[in-house]
């Protein structure tokens, strides 16, 4: 999904209203937080916040300690008033991998710019939800933030002045389906849970965020060539690594054997894990009904095409 399918901010006269993406990390969770590679995409699933200037900052909506600390640190950033907040549409399940904190920020800072006139670029939109992430998610990467900006299939790695970002050009369309495994996920739980492991056994996750290196290098040459047979097999290597290392939970694990035995070319969890979406790669639209068919008599499923 290459560039914007709907304008992302607008202001009319009674209020402002942003737009921020659904994101699917494709390759190379848990290991991007340490600087290693990955690649992801955003979905056409999005969240749509609605901002009016106030004379007290006003919640339209259930609002945890998290979003309003997310909210006075954006405020404090941007050195703006108060404001009402509402959100108007959200199609992002949370906790789920998709990336709905992210997404919910973008489109805070986006309502942001456009009420309060500050005509923020996509850049110092991203850097902005980077800073708020760190509420939800402690030591987020960076790379759910910067596809709930830009959306498109993108290449991503962590860097220590400012992040490596590309986007990609894919041969032709992919089809996936992501599967609901039915348990929320806590990002926070899962990378710390994944720091331990990693003080635990040094030497082999390091080993393992190398090989996780060579297999994103082979997904860039097979998205750019349409091997879409061979991108599954690396798929299903990531997963492997993402089980031993400690991220895919049990409920994960079922589902991955329910859509392997269903035909997916390549099956792997979304996120970071222990639960929320996992997501199949099939060969066109066709395996994909069918493929959700069989599915959907245990699990929550959604089609996505990506070109």
């Amino acid at each position: 999904m290459s560039g914007n399918p709907y304008p992302t901010a607008k202001s009319i006269k009674t209020m402002s209203i942003g737009i921020g993406k659904a994101k699917s990390i494709f390759l190379g969770e848990h290991f991007v937080v340490y600087r290693g590679k990955a690649i992801g995409f955003g979905l056409d699933k999005k969240i749509e916040v609605e901002i009016k200037k106030s004379e007290k900052l006003r919640y339209e909506f259930s609002a945890d300690k998290k979003v309003r600390f997310a909210i006075k640190l954006l405020q404090k950033l941007l050195k703006i008033g108060n404001f009402k907040i509402k959100i108007k549409q959200s199609e992002i399940p949370v906790a789920s991998g998709l990336g709905s904190s992210a997404a919910s920020l973008v489109a805070v800072i986006r309502a942001i710019s456009a009420e309060f006139n500050l005509n923020l670029d996509d850049k110092k939109v991203c850097n902005l939800a980077y800073e708020a992430e760190k509420i939800f998610h402690g030591s987020p990467s960076g790379i759910d933030n910067a596809l709930a900006t830009y959306g498109g299939f993108i290449s991503f790695q962590k860097k220590a002045r400012g992040n490596f970002i590309k986007h990609l050009k894919i041969k032709k369309p992919i089809h996936f389906v992501f599967i609901d495994t039915g348990k929320r996920g806590n990002t926070k739980i899962m990378v710390a849970k994944i720091k331990r492991w990693k003080k635990l056994n040094e030497k082999v996750f390091y080993k393992f965020l190398n090989q996780e290196s060579v297999i994103i290098t082979k997904a860039i040459r097979c998205l750019k060539a349409g091997n879409y047979k061979e991108l599954g097999e690396l798929m299903n290597l990531n997963q492997n690594l993402l089980k031993i290392i400690g991220a895919s939970g049990r409920e994960n694990n079922k589902v991955i054997s329910a859509a392997r035995a269903a035909g997916a070319l390549g099956v792997k969890l979304v996120g970071a894990g222990g639960g929320g979406f996992c997501l199949a790669l099939v060969k066109n639209k066709k395996e994909a009904v069918k493929f959700t068919k069989l599915l959907t008599k245990e699990y929550r499923c959604f089609y996505c095409l990506v070109n």
